[in-house]
């Protein structure tokens, strides 16, 4: 083939004595276990030792180098080579990183495919890693692939926001989601990746596969996920193609190749009418759309053209900095173009011939929304273009079109895509301070800690209206009420990468134990810790960038580590011209407040005396699994527990043994359900355990509930006046068998219970 094999003399010498071999791990059907397909993966030994796969591939040097296509071209030999023993009909997953993927030529692929019988589907897994080195040349390659007939898959996705992102211009057939997905607690961030994964999956009928499933616990997440297949130690180790498969795995048909069309505006036009617009209209509409990618999420891609490098003026490239802090990707393109035309945005430069150069264009993708809109000048002997955020001078006239029609903004986004290449490094110093972690603004120079910030009186305020302050000693007034107030006040540079601190008061110091110099200079993220909410960090950091006010409250940390709450109000400043220049934020520790309302919240639905939930919460937990039982099919039961002698023991041995006989009770029921249902406090000495998901009709776990109950409350309990056993009569009843409610199944239990209709006692 035309990539060089590992023996090629420029690949390094640690290299040349390895040898790789090929195994195979099944992908299963989650509902049936049958083997539908397998996945080939590439084990190397070098001198007699085994060698890592992360070993293997750092040797061959930094990813998209030579030495690395190469060494991931012979992985993919190796593989195919390997499967030739696979039945027809079989199907074959193949790892591809993506500069590999873009670098493969037609006939590369060809010599590939001649290796395999015909018979067998191979389905190419583009792995998460270097997703944006090269878009355009990954596209090139996915089409490439896809012409052999081969069907594309999208690897780790969950992994890295670029998988997400770049899911609707890849559109793969399969789509795995990360190992990391069926391991980790239910967040917020799995949700968003999981809903993403669903929207596309609904659109374009991809399958999702789970992987990394390895014990009965992944499995049922990767299900609820909606993953139809699976693969993970939990069905097999990688080894020798399995003996046994089940039937052919029918994947969804190839999604037709993009269309010829040669500009974004082409694309657009075919389905919507053409507006007439001006300069101006059309900057105020492009600021609306851009406006609304800030609010998205990181999976976002932003991809824009400019008719010149020039309309790219300092406005325009600070709302785009603010954009590629919060996507995955933003690109510019337009006729001379810098790579790097702000810090963290792919530029790239426009051929003078090419038509996409004449257009205005701005596309936003991200997994539930898609604009695009799209402009050219409409002709005629007009002055020069306008720069895009024109305000004023002769209006050439224009043409555009508006669209929120997701499968057109992405064949739209994709015409731009296609020449987002990868960029030459920029000259020394060009894109400085770019550095930062994904989703972070880029950090500030040293120079701009000690800027200080003069407050002065707003325009129109004259000596009268401050009640006989002369303006001139307004600022040393505000300086000193400020420095004394009673919050937290801080002043942020709004005109500076990250909006570093140019100011903080002394109740700030006092407030997080941070002194001035330790802070000036850094952004207030500092305060954050591992329990703030990132989620609303995010919307915080949004509307910061489209200049909006916030008020929320936080969980921060002081500088000693212990956290507290902060309610904080951040309020844009302006200059005379309209311009933002700084933000002011007001803070204050309100952890008593918040305390105060989580244990309000928490009395509302728990008892107070053992901690459980009470009886409006127990019920209304009942009456949810009875509804959720009428949709599967599965039975409910419950157990009440009726304490005995409690009257007793408070004549005996005060009111207060009495409390700690019912609150070693609510320990001893909560610790035989653990794991199988949840119990509660109805009142007084009633208790009342619900235990859902069970066998139709089968009485056999309710029975095994109350042995283990009776032997737990069996154990004596060493109360201040002694030794004391607790003796309780239960009773149990079963949805659907003995009612469909609460009150009816709660009845039904008490009533065998011995008590009957006595009710509850204390």
């Amino acid at each position: 083939m035309a990539m060089a094999a590992a023996s090629d003399p420029e690949v390094p010498d640690h290299a040349g004595h390895r040898e790789l071999r090929a195994v195979y791990q099944p992908v299963v059907e989650l509902d049936s276990g049958r083997v539908v397909a397998v996945e080939g993966l590439v084990r190397a030994r070098r001198d007699g030792a085994e060698l890592s796969p992360a070993r293997l591939f750092a040797d061959a040097g930094p990813p998209g180098g030579a030495a690395a296509l190469r060494l991931d071209a012979e992985c993919l030999r190796c593989v195919l080579t390997g499967a030739g023993s696979l039945p027809a009909g079989a199907t074959l997953f193949v790892n591809v990183e993506p500069p590999t993927l873009g670098a493969l030529s037609h006939q590369d692929l060809a010599e590939l495919s001649a290796v395999l019988d015909p018979g067998v589907q191979v389905v190419v897994e583009v792995t998460e890693r270097d997703l944006l080195h090269d878009p355009a040349q990954l596209l090139a390659g996915i089409a490439r692939v896809r012409e052999l007939g081969w069907a594309v898959a999208l690897d780790d996705v969950g992994a890295e926001p670029a998988a997400l992102a770049l899911m609707p211009f890849l559109r793969p057939q399969l789509v795995k989601l990360d190992l990391a997905l069926v391991r980790a607690r239910p967040s917020l961030d799995v949700a968003a990746i999981v809903n993403a994964v669903h929207a596309e999956a609904q659109r374009s009928g991809a399958l999702v596969l789970a992987e990394g499933i390895e014990t009965p616990e992944h499995l049922r997440r990767a299900l609820g996920m909606g993953a139809r297949l699976g693969q993970g130690w939990h069905f097999a180790h990688p080894g020798p193609p399995p003996a046994r498969w089940g039937a052919p795995l029918a994947l969804p048909p190839t999604p037709p190749a993009p269309t010829a069309a040669t500009t974004a505006f082409d694309v657009l036009r075919r389905d919507g009418a053409t507006r007439p617009t001006t300069p101006d209209l059309l900057a105020a509409l492009t600021r609306h759309v851009e406006r609304q990618a800030m609010l998205l999420d990181e999976a976002t891609v932003v991809l824009s053209s400019f008719q010149h490098s020039d309309s790219f003026t300092t406005a325009t490239r600070r709302r785009y900095e603010a954009l590629a802090a919060v996507s995955c990707l933003t690109a510019v393109l337009g006729p001379g173009m810098s790579a790097t035309p702000v810090p963290g945005v792919r530029g790239r430069a426009l051929a003078d011939d090419d038509p996409v150069g004449a257009e205005w264009v701005v596309t936003v993708v991200s997994p539930h929304f898609a604009a695009a809109l799209a402009a050219r000048d409409a002709g005629g002997d007009g002055p020069a273009p306008a720069r895009l955020d024109a305000g004023t001078g002769p209006q050439r006239p224009m043409t555009y079109v508006l669209s929120y029609d997701r499968d057109q903004v992405i064949e739209a986004a994709n015409v731009l895509m296609s020449r987002v290449h990868v960029s030459a490094p920029e000259p020394d110093g060009a894109g400085e301070g770019t550095t930062g972690a994904p989703g972070e603004r880029a950090g500030t120079g040293g120079e701009r800690a000690g800027t200080t910030v003069t407050l002065r009186p707003a325009d129109g305020v004259s000596a009268s209206m401050l009640g006989g302050v002369a303006p001139a000693e307004l600022p040393g007034l505000l300086t000193r009420a400020i420095a004394t107030a009673s919050n937290g006040i801080v002043i942020a540079d709004a005109t500076a990468p990250d909006l570093p601190l140019v100011y903080v008061n002394t109740a700030f110091e006092q407030m997080t134990g941070y002194g001035a110099q330790q802070v000036l200079g850094r952004n207030c993220r500092l305060l954050q810790g591992p329990g703030t909410d990132r989620t609303q960090v995010r919307v915080i950091a949004r509307r910061l960038l489209t200049g909006r006010t916030v008020q929320t409250t936080l969980l921060n940390y002081r500088h000693d580590g212990t956290p507290f709450w902060n309610e904080i109000t951040i309020s844009p400043v302006h200059d005379s011209t309209g311009r933002l220049t700084h933000f002011i934020g007001n803070q204050s520790d309100v952890s008593d407040r918040v305390e105060r309302e989580r244990r309000t919240a928490h009395l509302a639905y728990h008892d107070s005396l053992t901690g459980l939930p009470n009886r409006a919460r127990i019920v209304a937990n009942l009456e949810r699994e009875l509804r959720r039982s009428a949709r599967t099919g599965d039975a409910v039961a419950v157990v009440l527990a009726d304490l005995e002698d409690i009257r007793s023991l408070n004549d005996r041995l005060g009111h207060e043994a009495g409390d700690w006989a019912l609150v070693h009770a609510a320990r001893r029921l909560r610790a035989v359900v653990r794991t199988e249902g949840f119990v509660g406090r109805l009142a007084g000495n009633e208790f009342l355990l619900v235990l859902p998901d069970l066998p139709p009709g089968d009485d056999g776990p309710v029975r095994d509930v109350v042995r283990r109950l009776h032997e737990s409350l069996e154990e004596p309990v060493n109360l201040p006046g002694g030794p004391v056993r607790l003796r309780a009569d239960l009773g149990s009843a079963l949805a659907p068998r003995d009612g469909l409610s609460a009150a009816a199944l709660v009845d039904a239990a008490r009533a065998r219970t011995g008590r009957g209709d006595r009710g509850p006692s204390r």
